[in-house]
């Protein structure tokens, strides 16, 4: 059944971002997938993980991918202030294009590597490897990240 939500919810006022849609929800789980079967003795995949970085506003990417590294599940960390190496967003329903690609002068300042904007209706991710200049990769082609050792099918994050 679908709902048409025409006011801010809690999680879009707290997070300061779009509820996530099932689109959103696919698309990430896709990422999240391909990423940890490709990678995980390289890098740690978190999802939804609070940043709080220096010289910009706390931010909540939908996936953050760090340097392999150890999660002590018994001493959690709210915030992280250690920037990841590669920030993904996925473009919502109701959110726009600018204010992601403006999001990843904030990354590139805090020292993120690389920083992908995912949009569903184009099949397409914009792979950013410095600020205002990207690789954009379609449905039909493999995604390769210039600045990190990351390569995989776009097919398998819409598919």
């Amino acid at each position: 059944m679908e709902t048409l939500v025409t006011s801010l919810s809690d999680y879009e006022l707290e997070r300061g971002k779009p509820m996530p849609s099932t689109v959103h929800a696919f698309i990430q789980g896709n990422l999240v997938y391909e990423l940890k079967d490709r990678y995980r003795k390289e890098f740690t995949i978190l999802p939804e993980i609070n940043l709080n970085l220096p010289g910009g506003r706390p931010t909540v990417p939908d996936l953050a991918v760090y340097s392999r590294f150890e999660v002590d599940v018994r001493h959690d960390i709210i915030y992280r202030t250690d920037a990841p190496l590669i920030t993904i967003e996925i473009l919502s329903p109701r959110q726009n294009l600018q204010d992601l690609i403006e999001k990843t002068d904030q990354y590139f300042a805090a020292g993120v590597q690389s920083c992908w904007i995912v949009i569903p209706g184009l099949k397409a991710i914009a792979v950013y490897h410095q600020p205002g200049t990207y690789d954009f990769f379609t449905e039909a082609s493999a995604l390769k990240d210039r600045n990190l050792p990351i390569e995989l099918p776009v097919s398998t994050v819409f598919g």
